[in-house]
């Protein structure tokens, strides 16, 4: 079951971080936008998504029948979904730093980085580097997966509150740590555990959050008229506040990701809509895709600009956006959705899935 408002939800994110990382290449500063300069914080948005998502269905499945069974099912379905993309994205950008296809090759391509960049392992703090840029935030996610359920056997038991309250203080740790490029809770550096705990912090949050979405409490806090506009304005003050307080506007997505689970009037209209909801289904293949999208066509405008041909910058951005939309609609078509059905072909033992049958 998709729930429309949060699938939008995670495609305004996943765009929110791709017009954050355009003016990244210097070739683009000069598109810098002011409203997205905080939006490497979408990336913890992504970590509380997945964290209430997942409790969403896999919680019943994997917490209230615990077995081996049901958490090997689990792992395979979170695999089938992420690892198909992060493999092929790994190999075309170790393609891009071989060939130099894009004018970067700051990655080494040696044994370490490439092995736990094939098992999703890069980003857990022993140095390693992630062969795509943004795939250090999937490698954290699959450590999260690893120990879901004990997440969430904690989010819902009395011990909650110290969960809550240690997800609070990781993330207070981490935007402390002067290790943010961008902002204090921008951390994602190899050589840290910290990055691992930025997403292990913002998964359980996510899974409180699961927790208190049927509570009649938590019901009529959020789920009211002008409810989602209270909480988009909440956070956008936050924004806005001096200090860049990260922490805080990170505290406050619990509450968007519950209004958007609610599924009121607003939220459809900005979240469910369309457009949102096909970004939200191609979401994951832009996250990974852009940065290459970016610097193909940051090469290809500063040669233009080598040879006299200005003027058209802005006709480069949007060929770039595009060419990034249709390369991820044809991602997620081709890798993500067959690679998911193969690998679940594969763990039934390469028989088809069977009819089911009608029931009275």
């Amino acid at each position: 079951m998709r729930i429309s408002s949060l699938t939008g939800l995670r495609g305004v994110a996943a765009v929110s971080v791709l017009l954050y990382h355009i003016p990244h290449n210097p070739t683009f500063e000069a598109f810098r936008i002011p409203l997205f300069s905080r939006a490497y914080l979408a990336v913890d948005l992504f970590f509380i998504l997945s964290g209430f998502v997942i409790s969403f269905g896999y919680h019943d499945r994997v917490v209230n029948h615990p077995g081996w069974a049901s958490y090997t099912d689990f792992l395979i379905n979170r695999m089938a979904r992420v690892w198909p993309l992060h493999l092929i994205v790994t190999l075309v950008f170790m393609a891009r730093i071989m060939l130099n296809v894009s004018g970067n090759h700051a990655i080494d391509l040696n044994a370490p980085n490439i092995v736990t960049n094939l098992l999703m392992v890069q980003s857990w703090g022993w140095g390693t580097e992630p062969i795509a840029g943004n795939s250090w935030s999937v490698s954290t996610e699959v450590a999260a997966y690893l120990i879901y359920p004990l997440i969430a056997i904690v989010a819902f038991s009395r011990a909650a509150w110290v969960q809550g309250a240690l997800s609070v203080g990781i993330l207070a740790l981490v935007a402390s740590s002067g290790l943010g490029s961008s902002g204090p809770l921008d951390v994602n550096g190899s050589d840290t555990v910290l990055t691992l705990l930025r997403c292990l912090a913002g998964f359980s949050l996510g899974v409180l959050t699961y927790r208190c979405a049927e509570q009649p409490w938590c019901r009529r806090l959020i789920d009211r008229p002008g409810g989602f506009a209270m909480v988009c304005g909440l956070i956008a003050l936050a924004l806005m506040l001096p200090g860049k307080a990260d922490v805080l506007v990170v505290c406050l997505m619990p509450a968007l990701v519950l209004s958007c689970y609610y599924n009121g009037a607003a939220a459809r209209a900005v979240m469910a809509n369309p457009v949102s909801f096909h970004l939200g289904l191609i979401s994951y293949s832009i996250y990974l895709w852009h940065p290459l999208v970016r610097d193909v066509f940051a090469r290809g405008m500063g040669v233009a600009h080598k040879h006299g041909m200005t003027g058209f910058d802005g006709l480069f951005i949007a060929a770039m956006l595009i060419a990034t939309w249709l390369l991820c609609w044809a991602s997620y078509a081709l890798v993500e959705v067959r690679g998911h059905l193969f690998i679940k072909w594969l763990q039934r033992g390469g028989k088809s899935r069977k009819p089911v049958e009608a029931t009275a």
